[in-house]
């Protein structure tokens, strides 16, 4: 049964704006709370329930040990990449391109492109003049001071099909993506035990399941100013737009068994649009995802295997700020949400949410949405 009026029940010092049609904001100090409307149903079930059930048929290394990356080197973009303005708001979270000091190699077709990926050494630039391509993996790694990077106009298009990656970096750290599109296949970018990824003015779309993919232990990654559309089209229900970490029935696969510790992951300043599950999904056990600036759309929001959320949340000591979300579809209920879905009771909880809001129409439940364990 719907509740017409909103509750929110606090732990933490909050802040909290009236709804209305031009713009919900909600301020959030801690989600070690709760921030609830509707039926508050728990949707997971019970604590070890697992909403999203095990579904890639295809191998990924086991997550390495977790270990700190050295931090990354911002300098000004080379000027002949076309970057976005960023707003004032957001200036501090974005990162620069580094400028590559090695050698520059223009490909022209997937052949050339897959010679130069697989013998690209660290701070190489590979330039991919305007066509299609067929689908890369991605192996070899730069370093934080001189990451490899692939770049291409938005007509430089990476196309795949079926259920398969479109761009897979598996096990390779340090590379910047910058520019270019990325269309079709299950996923469109997929990473597994990749560190220090730089993933910047894509387009990645039109994908059978979720778009871009941090798994197997990869952390320090950073996705920004890219557009992310047309998810699902195979599966409505997997249809994230970014999703970090991996669910806890695909931990014997991707993980050997172990939590998924995919940490510290950026998703900054970017456009969702027609996503038919999360616009972001992070799993349980992931820590330190940061999602801020970013335009979100409710509008294809599938409502199917749970998938009723624009953010889910279950990871901890993440950050949720400034975000907007516009257009509503019939099965979107929460606007963010959070869920403890393993013991002992920290993912999930500790995630500082704040200054977010919609625009244009009004919840059908809460914008913010905390499992009630973490009070």
């Amino acid at each position: 049964m719907r509740v017409q009026r909103w509750v929110l029940l606090v732990v933490a010092v909050v802040v909290w704006a009236m709804p209305s049609l031009g713009g919900d904001t909600a301020h959030v100090a801690e989600t070690d709370a709760v921030a609830r409307a509707g039926d508050d149903r728990e949707k997971d079930g019970s604590d070890s329930a697992q909403r999203k059930p095990s579904r890639d048929s295809d191998g990924a290394e086991a997550a390495p040990e977790e270990t700190p990356p050295e931090e990354q080197k911002a300098s000004a973009p080379a000027p002949s990449e076309k970057r976005a303005t960023a707003p004032p708001a957001l200036a501090g979270d974005l990162l620069a391109v580094v400028r590559g000091r090695g050698a520059t190699i223009e490909v022209a077709g997937t052949s050339e492109l897959k010679r130069a990926v697989g013998a690209a050494r660290p701070g190489d630039t590979i330039r991919m003049a305007a066509g299609s391509y067929d689908p890369v993996v991605i192996t070899r790694s730069g370093t934080a001071a001189a990451p490899i990077t692939l770049t291409g106009q938005s007509d430089a298009v990476i196309t795949g099909s079926g259920k398969g990656y479109t761009v897979h970096l598996d096990g390779s750290s340090y590379w910047q993506l910058v520019g270019f599109a990325v269309s079709g296949g299950g996923k469109g970018i997929m990473t597994d035990g990749s560190t220090g990824l730089l993933l910047d003015s894509l387009t990645v779309s039109d994908t059978g399941d979720e778009a871009v993919h941090f798994r197997g232990g990869s952390s320090d990654n950073t996705i920004q100013r890219s557009t992310i559309r047309n998810t699902g089209l195979n599966q409505p229900e997997y249809g994230e737009g970014v999703y970090v970490g991996s669910a806890k029935s695909n931990w014997k696969k991707y993980s050997d068994g172990r939590p998924d510790l995919s940490m510290n992951n950026r998703v900054v300043g970017n456009t969702f649009k027609r996503i038919t599950a999360e616009n972001v999904d992070v799993k349980e056990e992931t820590r330190g995802t940061l999602i801020a600036g970013n335009r979100f759309d409710g509008s294809a929001i599938s409502g199917e295997n749970f998938a009723d959320s624009v953010v889910d949340v279950k990871g901890y000591g993440g950050t949720v700020t400034g975000n907007l979300t516009t257009g509503n579809a019939p099965a979107l209920k929460n606007i963010i949400e959070t869920h403890v879905i393993t013991e002992p009771e920290t993912s999930g909880c500790g995630n500082r949410i704040e200054n977010n809001r919609v625009e244009g129409f009004r919840p059908a439940g809460a914008l913010v949405a905390v499992d009630k364990k973490c009070g």
